[in-house]
Order: C-alpha cells, then structure tokens, then sequence
C-alpha cells in the first residue's frame, strides 16, 4: 500500500511540477500583447481553481460527519488529504503569482493604481503563505496565519483581479 502511495505522490509532484512550465508555454506566442494577456489568464485560473478547491475542501473538513453522510472513514481520509491538498494549493498559486507577476512586467507600461495594488495584495498573500509554511518559530506562524487567513485580504484581491480584468479588459482585444 505505501508502495502505491509513493508512486502517486511522485505522479503528483511531476504533474506540479509541469505547471510551473505554463507561463511559458504562454509567452511562446510572437505577439507580446497576446501572450501577456494569456499570462494574466492563467494566472486568474490557477488562482481560482488553488483557492477554491482548498476552501471547499476546508469546508468539508470541518462539517460533522452527520451532515456529509459518510462513515467513520471520512476523519482518516480527510486527515491523510490535507497535506497533497495543501501542497496543491501552495504549487498552483505559486505557478498564478508567477505567472501574474510576469503579466504585470510585460505591461508595465500600463500600470494604474488597479494593477499595482493588485500586484501589492498579490504578494502580501504570497509572503504570508511562505511565512506560515516555512516559519518554524510560533508567533512568526501565528502572523502568518493571522495575514494569511484573512477573509478581507481574499475579498480584496478578488475585487482587484474583477476591476483589473474589467478595466484593462478593453486595451488588448
């Protein structure tokens, strides 16, 4: 059975792996317009796929098992799943911030304030999550969490990517 286990999770990693090659399967385009606008896309889709399925699966953790209808299984398989769902998480929105940060250098010269303080918010997310995942000591894990976690944050930066999208939309069609 751990044989199986450690198969998949090098199955995993290589298909995380390979994520972090999207961005450049974007810019392989010749039109910089164009590749540039696919960078901020995937950068949307990695970002949304990252934090919803770790919300939901958060959320589904934590209903009682009365509600979710399974047996006395589900506490072990959720346990044994957070892991590989946190590093998805952490993969994917690692490849979304890449990929976003290489979108607003390509179109520097059309900064406005949407798209810097979208770029602001995208990295305080990013240094928080490295903080809560590599910080050994508790109250930097605690800060981290405490940033991290918070539901303002994440409404923010979903306000800026709608207004960025909706702003900066009309330039490149």
């Amino acid at each position: 059975m751990i044989f199986f286990s450690n198969i998949l999770r090098h199955k995993l990693f290589l298909i995380l792996f390979a994520l972090l090659f999207v961005p450049a399967t974007a810019y392989a385009d010749d039109d910089n317009y164009g590749s540039a606008q696919a960078l901020g896309w995937v950068a949307i889709g990695a970002g949304t796929v990252a934090n919803l399925l770790f919300v939901a699966f958060n959320s589904v953790k934590k209903l009682p098992l009365l509600k979710v209808g399974l047996g006395s299984e589900m506490p072990k398989t959720m346990f044994s799943m957070y892991k590989p769902m946190l590093n998805f998480h952490i993969m994917l929105n690692s490849v979304g911030f890449f990929a976003g940060m290489a979108h607003g250098l390509m179109l520097l010269r059309g900064l406005d304030s949407i798209s810097l303080s979208l770029a602001i918010v995208m990295t305080v997310s990013m240094m928080s999550g490295i903080v809560l995942k590599i910080a050994s000591d508790r109250n930097l894990k605690f800060f981290g969490r405490l940033v991290h976690g918070q539901v303002a944050l994440s409404l923010l930066l979903v306000v800026l990517v709608v207004l960025h999208v909706s702003v900066m939309g009309n330039d490149f069609d």
